[in-house]
């Protein structure tokens, strides 16, 4: 089932929230946000694994995290280059446990998939299961 596209601008911390409230595993899904004129991500790597990621990581076990257009993407102040998230590769995804007490802290030891990992359908089934 694909993954449900954020209405809204992400706010960090609400998406720590939305962790932390999640019973089990919670997969935050790092993706370039969508090119106007194409409708789709403008990341090359994002569109490869998009029918993937679509098809394997649980939507009701995962926020879908736009990291903004390639010019915000390439500030070094991107809010979600810094931290807790300090995702420097998309597309990226982090695996929290929900119901930790500070899912910010845990971010830094909390396993990832990035870019080409993403590309190996096994990889990525394993990883969510």
């Amino acid at each position: 089932m694909p993954l449900l596209f954020p209405s809204d601008p992400q706010d960090p911390q609400a998406l720590l929230d939305r962790a932390k409230s999640a019973s089990g595993p919670h997969f935050l899904v790092f993706f370039s946000s969508l090119d106007e004129s194409t409708g789709k991500p403008w990341c090359p790597d994002c569109s490869d694994v998009q029918a993937s990621v679509d098809e394997i990581v649980p939507q009701d076990k995962s926020t879908l995290v736009f990291v903004g257009s390639r010019e915000e993407w390439r500030d070094p102040n991107n809010k979600f280059r810094q931290p807790p998230f300090k995702v420097d590769r998309i597309p990226t995804i982090i695996r929290v446990e929900g119901g930790e007490a500070n899912v910010a802290s845990s971010l830094d030891s909390a396993p990832r998939l990035i870019e080409s990992d993403l590309r190996d359908p096994s990889k990525l089934k394993q990883f969510v299961a």
